[in-house]
C-alpha cells in the first residue's frame, strides 16, 4: 500500500511539474526580458563594447526590474 501511495505522489509530481515560482504572464515576460538584457550586457561588457552610459542605463533598468519583483512579493503597488 505504501508503494502505491508513493507511486501516486511521484506520478502527480511528474504530471503537474515542480515549479518553485509561479509568475503571472506579465512578470514572466518581465523576467525573460530582464534575463535577456543581463545576458546582452554581460556579452558586450566581456567584448569591451559596452559604454559607460549603457552600463549605467542597464544597471538602472535592472534595479527597477528587481524593485518591481520585490513590490509584487510584498504586495506593494501594482503599477510600473
Amino acid at each position: 500500500m505504501k508503494i502505491r501511495s508513493l507511486l501516486a505522489i511521484v506520478a502527480f509530481v511528474l504530471l503537474t511539474g515542480c515549479n518553485g515560482v509561479q509568475l503571472s504572464a506579465e512578470y514572466s515576460t518581465l523576467l525573460d526580458k530582464s534575463a535577456a538584457l543581463s545576458n546582452e550586457a554581460a556579452t558586450r561588457a566581456e567584448a569591451g563594447t559596452l559604454s559607460e552610459a549603457d552600463k549605467t542605463a542597464i544597471l538602472r533598468k535592472q534595479a527597477v526590474t528587481w524593485q518591481l519583483f520585490q513590490n509584487a512579493r510584498d504586495g506593494v503597488g501594482g503599477e510600473k
